[in-house]
């Protein structure tokens, strides 16, 4: 067969060593060459990596097969040996279908996140399972995320719980299985893929606490003060939409948030409340 590599060929390499040096170790030394490559001709954002992508796939079929990808190594300075190339065709192919399409692109060049935004994504998503199942549901944002002006949903075309599941499917990366609901790992890997075009911790935290009202410091004073930030902005909002303190405004406000009609705010109508306003 000479040179040819098969799919089940591409397929049959282990973890094993190759020199004496472990096959994954060579492969993940080899994609730190290949990223530093392509950062150094036009950066590794994702609009640069896209239009790299694009230029790599020589049929225009959307993926790069195992003969465009050893050439895309080649146009970056990189000849990888055929078992090399095996293991990491084997490790960007993420759905084993012999190809490598643009999310899996994308995937296996990413930087993993530095602590401090790993924390912060965790407590995101702390922050949102409500239940501490582990898994972010429907059950979990139903009180937080409004539908009432989806289009969708204004049209009859969606019911709430598929818009929200929708939403839910947004996270889903290439190791994502679109069934309505986040793991940890599913939520960790949207917001790597994130990271990669954000270069500023400073931003990326920021983004994550006005995203998802989580903040970084929970120390007491911290607390404190974006407390009296919200109530300001709340009693604000208020009188906006209330026309400047209108009795009648005001109460309708109030029922509009008291969706149980218990008379009182729970803490789910408190969120909402603030989300809305």
């Amino acid at each position: 067969m000479g040179n040819v590599i098969t799919t089940r060929a591409l397929y049959s390499v282990g973890s094993w060593a190759f020199y004496g040096v472990p096959l994954e170790v060579m492969v993940r030394e080899l994609n730190i060459k290949f990223k530093l490559a392509i950062q150094t001709k036009g950066g590794i954002g994702v609009r640069s990596l896209k239009h790299i992508f694009r230029r790599m796939d020589a049929n225009g079929n959307k993926a790069l097969d195992v003969s465009e990808f050893e050439q895309a190594l080649g146009a970056f300075g990189l000849f990888p040996k055929k078992v090399e190339l095996q293991a990491l065709m084997k490790y960007y192919d993420l759905n084993k279908d012999g190809s490598i399409s643009y999310e899996e692109f994308l995937t296996g060049l990413r930087d993993e996140m530095n602590e401090r935004r790993r924390n912060m994504v965790m407590k995101a998503f702390a922050s949102l399972d409500r239940d501490q199942s582990g898994v972010i549901t429907v059950s979990d944002i139903q009180n937080i995320y409004d539908v009432s002006q989806n289009p969708d949903f204004l049209e009859s075309r969606l019911s709430k719980e598929q818009i929200l599941e929708n939403f839910l499917n947004q996270f889903d990366g290439a190791r994502g299985n679109n069934d309505g609901q986040i793991t940890m790992d599913e939520f960790m890997d949207y917001y790597t893929d994130v990271s990669c075009s954000i270069s500023s911790d400073e931003y990326f935290v920021q983004m994550m606490e006005s995203a998802w009202q989580c903040p970084e410091d929970d120390s007491d004073k911290a607390a404190q003060q974006a407390v009296s930030y919200l109530c300001k902005e709340v009693r604000s909002r208020l009188l906006t939409a209330s026309r400047n303190g209108d009795d009648v405004l005001i109460k309708k406000c109030y029922n509009d948030f008291d969706t149980n009609g218990s008379g009182s705010l729970t803490i789910d109508e408190v969120t909402n409340m603030v989300a809305k306003l």
